[in-house]
């Protein structure tokens, strides 16, 4: 399964300058996985793909074992999950459910920029085929990207 998780706990990998390695809990079970994402952090919400899983590029999830230490899954960045060209693992609002299927996720919570964070968030809705800009939540059209002002730099999201 590809779900939801909560990292509880992240620890220096002892034989690797980027290795983390994370205490993962899916909501019945935690699990350890190492992971070399540069974002990861405790008590963030993402997406992990359990033992058995497969992703989208037909890569099969085994137990793994990096510099001498098991893990169990692989926390997954929008581009594991073939969403966008994003790197980073999935940063989710810290409400989020755990053990619910990624896809059953909003596709615009699928993404290592936390954009909920932000103040001000501009999207582009393509709706009866013309570009409507808006600062406003909009419930219909299809996304198509959106625009994150982080108060020092613009971010970017296309969802094409």
């Amino acid at each position: 399964m590809i779900r939801t998780c909560k990292i509880t706990k992240v620890t220096k990998h002892p034989d690797s300058n980027k290795l983390k390695v994370c205490q993962v809990d899916n909501g019945q079970k935690t699990v350890q996985v190492i992971c070399g994402a540069s974002n990861v952090q405790e008590g963030m919400i993402t997406i992990i793909a359990e033992m058995g899983s497969t992703l989208p590029s037909g890569v099969n999830i085994q137990v793994g074992e990096l510099r001498g230490m098991e893990s169990h899954g692989m926390l997954c960045s929008p581009k594991d999950l073939n969403l966008s060209q994003e790197n980073g693992i999935i940063h989710l609002p810290k409400d989020s459910e755990l053990g619910i299927q990624y896809n059953e996720v909003e596709s615009r919570l699928l993404s290592s920029t936390p954009w909920f964070l932000y103040k001000l968030v501009d999207q582009h809705i393509e709706e009866n085929g013309k570009i409507k800009v808006t600062r406003n939540k909009v419930d219909t059209g299809k996304l198509i990207s959106e625009t994150y002002w982080d108060g020092e730099k613009y971010l970017y999201r296309s969802y094409l």
